[in-house]
């Protein structure tokens, strides 16, 4: 879209533009899960079901009274300004000779006439009902008004890779390689929810351009404003929480009972929304892997400073219990910064929940022995 344009969906049509030059784009959808062979999708026969279904349906919209196109000259009016796109998965086809015979009224070769008298005998061939009461639809239309319609109608056959196609688009906006899965993603989510809150709310979905720039700009500058992208951990967690070396460790200093389970699923969201980030952060090649060891030698840095001061002097297990939870306390309100950027509390706990459960820190001052 472009300033002054929106688009619309189950609208007017399946989906619907409107141009800054007041030019309208109706657009119908057909897509077919039945395949050739080798796996690619049918071809579009000269009596394909949904090919006429769609000619049907724009004859109707155009000569739709309750539009306040009853009479010919509006529905002139009318299809003067608007383009009809089909769009389907299948296959274009040189044998169909409906599409070639379109093709020619555009290119001039072909007078309207005479492909009326075709779909007349294709009519006459054809021994389904659906097709027929379709093809009747077509040749009640206006002749005048029919030459125009056919000399605007575009088709995008073989449109298969949709996602990819929404990829490449949100490239052209300058997005790097490594964010243009992500941008997808978050504009993909919102999309969906808002249309499913439009449609439970009986709604018209339409996005002007400017409705949409505003709702989700913020997602392309996020992708180019150099800062990691950080997503939340909704995964499953893994079996036997309590298991894990980190949770014993604070369930040997009575910061956890083995029951609460509770609390243990939550430090275990956060160590694998530290992980998770840090492993894709590394993959998409957003930080190096010495970047991630620099980060991690500066976390356990602060966790040695914590560490060696309260354990000074001789303790009996009551206070090295005391201690433990101390340390433990205190270096859940560490800031740590990864490339420049503060990381949320969440993560940075993670991080140490981590480094107990491999285990390179502790909190009991005899944490090594018991652990590694």
């Amino acid at each position: 879209m472009k300033s002054d344009e929106s688009v619309g969906l189950e609208v007017l049509d399946d989906v619907h533009a409107e141009l800054a030059t007041k030019r309208k784009i109706f657009i119908q959808l057909k897509h077919t899960t039945q395949t050739n062979a080798d796996g690619t999708p049918k071809s579009m026969t000269q009596l394909d079901v949904d090919m006429w279904k769609t000619f049907s349906n724009w004859c109707k919209v155009i000569a739709d009274k309750e539009s306040g196109r009853g009479n010919v000259s509006e529905q002139l009016g009318f299809v003067k300004d608007t383009d009809f796109v089909l769009s389907s998965n299948k296959i274009d086809n040189l044998k169909n000779s409906v599409l070639n015979d379109i093709r020619a009224i555009q290119k001039g070769d072909k007078k309207y006439s005479t492909f009326k008298n075709g779909m007349s005998d294709l009519k006459s061939k054809t021994k389904d009902g659906k097709i027929k009461a379709y093809i009747d639809t077509v040749l009640a239309l206006d002749a005048d008004v029919a030459n125009i319609f056919f000399k605007n109608i575009y088709f995008d056959l073989g449109c298969d890779e949709i996602i990819e196609k929404c990829k490449t688009a949100i490239k052209e906006h300058h997005i790097d390689d490594s964010k243009i899965d992500d941008v997808f993603s978050d504009i993909d989510s919102r999309l969906r929810q808002e249309n499913f809150s439009l449609t439970k709310n009986k709604e018209k979905i339409t996005f002007s351009f400017d409705d949409f720039r505003k709702k989700y700009r913020i997602y392309f500058d996020q992708a180019r404003n150099g800062r990691l992208r950080i997503i939340r951990f909704n995964g499953v967690l893994p079996e036997n929480l309590a298991d894990q070396i980190f949770i014993q460790q604070l369930i040997d200093i009575n910061d956890l009972e083995p029951e609460d389970t509770e609390h243990i699923a939550m430090y275990t969201r956060c160590l694998l929304y530290m992980v998770n980030n840090f492993d894709r952060w590394e993959k998409d090649g957003d930080i190096s892997r010495g970047q991630i060891d620099d980060f991690k030698r500066e976390a356990m840095a602060r966790w040695q400073i914590e560490f060696d001061s309260v354990y000074r002097r001789r303790l009996n297990e009551d206070e090295i219990l005391e201690k433990a939870l101390g340390i433990f306390d205190a270096i859940r309100k560490e800031k740590l910064e990864l490339d420049g950027q503060l990381l949320p509390t969440e993560m940075n706990n993670g991080c140490y929940y981590h480094l107990s459960n491999i285990p390179k820190i502790g909190w009991h001052k005899y944490w090594e022995s018991k652990y590694k």
